[in-house]
Protein backbone atom coordinates (compact mmCIF):
# COMPACT_ATOMS: atom_id res chain seq x y z
CA UNK A 1 0.00 0.00 0.00
CA UNK A 2 1.36 3.45 -0.93
CA UNK A 3 2.01 5.91 1.87
CA UNK A 4 -0.53 8.29 0.37
CA UNK A 5 -3.19 5.74 -0.53
CA UNK A 6 -6.43 6.08 1.36
CA UNK A 7 -7.64 3.32 3.69
CA UNK A 8 -10.49 0.92 2.86
CA UNK A 9 -13.11 3.40 4.04
CA UNK A 10 -11.80 6.00 1.59
CA UNK A 11 -11.78 3.47 -1.24
CA UNK A 12 -15.34 2.38 -0.44
CA UNK A 13 -16.47 6.01 -0.64
CA UNK A 14 -14.65 6.26 -3.96
CA UNK A 15 -16.49 3.23 -5.34
CA UNK A 16 -19.82 4.88 -4.56
CA UNK A 17 -18.87 7.98 -6.55
CA UNK A 18 -16.70 6.59 -9.35
CA UNK A 19 -16.52 2.86 -9.96
CA UNK A 20 -18.64 1.22 -12.61
CA UNK A 21 -18.85 -2.17 -14.27
CA UNK A 22 -16.56 -1.66 -17.24
CA UNK A 23 -17.00 -5.25 -18.41
CA UNK A 24 -20.46 -4.50 -19.85
CA UNK A 25 -18.90 -2.69 -22.79
CA UNK A 26 -15.54 -4.00 -24.00
CA UNK A 27 -15.62 -1.74 -27.04
CA UNK A 28 -14.60 1.84 -26.37
CA UNK A 29 -17.00 4.65 -27.21
CA UNK A 30 -17.10 5.29 -30.98
CA UNK A 31 -17.32 9.05 -30.47
CA UNK A 32 -13.52 9.24 -30.19
CA UNK A 33 -12.76 7.36 -33.42
CA UNK A 34 -12.22 10.47 -35.52
CA UNK A 35 -8.94 9.73 -37.34
CA UNK A 36 -6.79 6.81 -38.40
CA UNK A 37 -3.90 7.69 -36.05
CA UNK A 38 -6.34 7.62 -33.19
CA UNK A 39 -7.63 4.19 -34.22
CA UNK A 40 -4.09 2.75 -34.24
CA UNK A 41 -3.51 4.10 -30.75
CA UNK A 42 -6.79 2.55 -29.59
CA UNK A 43 -5.79 -0.89 -30.92
CA UNK A 44 -2.50 -0.70 -28.99
CA UNK A 45 -4.29 0.03 -25.71
CA UNK A 46 -6.96 -2.70 -25.78
CA UNK A 47 -4.83 -5.33 -24.00
CA UNK A 48 -3.85 -2.87 -21.28
CA UNK A 49 -7.45 -1.72 -20.87
CA UNK A 50 -8.66 -5.29 -20.42
CA UNK A 51 -5.87 -6.03 -17.92
CA UNK A 52 -6.76 -3.08 -15.68
CA UNK A 53 -10.51 -3.59 -15.96
CA UNK A 54 -10.21 -7.22 -14.83
CA UNK A 55 -8.06 -6.37 -11.79
CA UNK A 56 -9.31 -6.65 -8.20
CA UNK A 57 -7.66 -3.39 -7.04
CA UNK A 58 -9.58 -0.13 -6.67
CA UNK A 59 -10.25 1.81 -9.85
CA UNK A 60 -8.22 4.79 -8.65
CA UNK A 61 -5.23 2.58 -7.80
CA UNK A 62 -5.47 0.94 -11.22
CA UNK A 63 -5.29 4.38 -12.84
CA UNK A 64 -2.25 5.26 -10.69
CA UNK A 65 -0.61 1.98 -11.73
CA UNK A 66 -0.97 2.89 -15.41
CA UNK A 67 1.29 5.93 -14.99
CA UNK A 68 3.56 4.31 -12.40
CA UNK A 69 2.35 6.79 -9.80
CA UNK A 70 0.34 6.88 -6.64
CA UNK A 71 -3.15 7.81 -5.53
CA UNK A 72 -3.19 11.32 -4.09
CA UNK A 73 -6.91 11.28 -3.28
CA UNK A 74 -9.81 9.09 -4.32
CA UNK A 75 -12.76 11.32 -3.37
CA UNK A 76 -14.46 13.45 -4.53
CA UNK A 77 -12.21 12.97 -7.59
CA UNK A 78 -9.57 10.35 -8.27
CA UNK A 79 -6.21 12.15 -8.51
CA UNK A 80 -3.09 10.18 -9.40
CA UNK A 81 0.42 11.54 -9.74
CA UNK A 82 4.05 10.78 -10.29
CA UNK A 83 6.91 13.23 -10.31
CA UNK A 84 9.05 14.17 -13.29
CA UNK A 85 12.77 13.67 -12.89
CA UNK A 86 13.95 17.23 -13.55
CA UNK A 87 16.90 18.75 -11.72
CA UNK A 88 15.25 22.10 -10.98
CA UNK A 89 15.79 25.04 -8.67
CA UNK A 90 13.42 27.80 -7.61
CA UNK A 91 14.96 30.92 -6.07
CA UNK A 92 18.30 29.10 -6.17
CA UNK A 93 17.04 26.16 -4.06
CA UNK A 94 16.69 22.58 -5.33
CA UNK A 95 13.05 21.49 -5.52
CA UNK A 96 11.45 18.08 -5.59
CA UNK A 97 8.02 19.44 -4.67
CA UNK A 98 4.94 17.82 -6.20
CA UNK A 99 3.81 21.39 -6.89
CA UNK A 100 6.85 21.96 -9.08
CA UNK A 101 7.37 18.58 -10.78
CA UNK A 102 3.99 16.88 -11.33
CA UNK A 103 2.68 14.52 -13.94
CA UNK A 104 -0.89 14.30 -12.65
CA UNK A 105 -4.25 13.05 -13.87
CA UNK A 106 -7.72 13.41 -12.37
CA UNK A 107 -10.97 11.57 -13.08
CA UNK A 108 -14.44 12.58 -11.90
CA UNK A 109 -18.13 12.91 -12.68
CA UNK A 110 -18.64 9.36 -13.94
CA UNK A 111 -21.60 8.82 -16.24
CA UNK A 112 -21.88 5.31 -17.69
CA UNK A 113 -18.11 4.75 -17.61
CA UNK A 114 -17.27 8.14 -19.14
CA UNK A 115 -15.53 10.60 -16.86
CA UNK A 116 -14.21 14.13 -16.96
CA UNK A 117 -10.47 13.50 -17.41
CA UNK A 118 -7.87 16.19 -16.72
CA UNK A 119 -4.08 16.16 -16.96
CA UNK A 120 -1.24 18.45 -15.95
CA UNK A 121 2.52 18.16 -16.16
CA UNK A 122 5.59 20.25 -15.68
CA UNK A 123 7.29 20.53 -19.05
CA UNK A 124 10.51 21.98 -20.40
CA UNK A 125 10.25 24.42 -23.29
CA UNK A 126 11.85 22.02 -25.80
CA UNK A 127 9.27 19.33 -24.84
CA UNK A 128 6.14 21.44 -25.41
CA UNK A 129 5.54 20.94 -29.14
CA UNK A 130 6.38 17.21 -29.23
CA UNK A 131 4.14 16.43 -26.24
CA UNK A 132 1.31 18.64 -27.50
CA UNK A 133 1.44 16.82 -30.85
CA UNK A 134 1.55 13.38 -29.19
CA UNK A 135 -1.56 14.20 -27.13
CA UNK A 136 -3.42 15.58 -30.14
CA UNK A 137 -2.62 12.46 -32.21
CA UNK A 138 -4.44 10.53 -29.48
CA UNK A 139 -7.51 12.78 -29.67
CA UNK A 140 -6.77 14.65 -26.42
CA UNK A 141 -7.36 18.40 -26.23
CA UNK A 142 -4.52 20.56 -24.89
CA UNK A 143 -6.03 23.51 -23.03
CA UNK A 144 -3.15 25.53 -21.57
CA UNK A 145 0.60 26.06 -21.50
CA UNK A 146 1.85 28.51 -18.89
CA UNK A 147 4.37 29.06 -16.11
CA UNK A 148 3.90 28.79 -12.33
CA UNK A 149 7.16 30.04 -10.82
CA UNK A 150 9.60 32.91 -11.12
CA UNK A 151 13.38 32.58 -10.90
CA UNK A 152 13.41 28.84 -11.65
CA UNK A 153 16.13 27.00 -13.52
CA UNK A 154 15.58 25.47 -16.00
CA UNK A 155 12.49 27.33 -17.15
CA UNK A 156 9.53 25.22 -15.96
CA UNK A 157 6.33 25.41 -17.95
CA UNK A 158 3.06 23.55 -17.30
CA UNK A 159 0.68 21.94 -19.76
CA UNK A 160 -2.96 21.00 -19.17
CA UNK A 161 -5.09 18.60 -21.25
CA UNK A 162 -8.60 17.17 -21.03
CA UNK A 163 -11.37 15.02 -22.42
CA UNK A 164 -14.58 13.26 -21.48
CA UNK A 165 -14.34 9.53 -22.05
CA UNK A 166 -13.03 6.26 -20.73
CA UNK A 167 -10.67 7.00 -17.80
CA UNK A 168 -8.41 4.02 -18.55
CA UNK A 169 -7.99 5.07 -22.17
CA UNK A 170 -7.18 8.63 -21.06
CA UNK A 171 -4.58 7.43 -18.55
CA UNK A 172 -2.95 5.06 -21.04
CA UNK A 173 -2.93 7.62 -23.85
CA UNK A 174 -1.55 10.35 -21.57
CA UNK A 175 1.20 8.04 -20.32
CA UNK A 176 2.04 6.74 -23.82
CA UNK A 177 2.25 10.30 -25.18
CA UNK A 178 4.60 11.28 -22.33
CA UNK A 179 6.77 8.19 -22.87
CA UNK A 180 6.84 8.69 -26.64
CA UNK A 181 8.48 12.11 -26.28
CA UNK A 182 10.72 11.25 -23.32
CA UNK A 183 8.87 12.98 -20.48
CA UNK A 184 8.63 9.78 -18.41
Amino acid sequence: MSQREYDNTGNQNYYRTFDTDFDDNNELDNEFETNSGRNASRRNTNAALNYFRDSDTSTCQQLADIIGGEVITSAPACVVQRLRNINATILGRRTQSPLALPFALSFENNRNGRTLNLGETVILQREINPFLSALRRRGITVTAVHNHWLFENPRLMYMHWENVGDPFEFAINSFEAAREVGLL
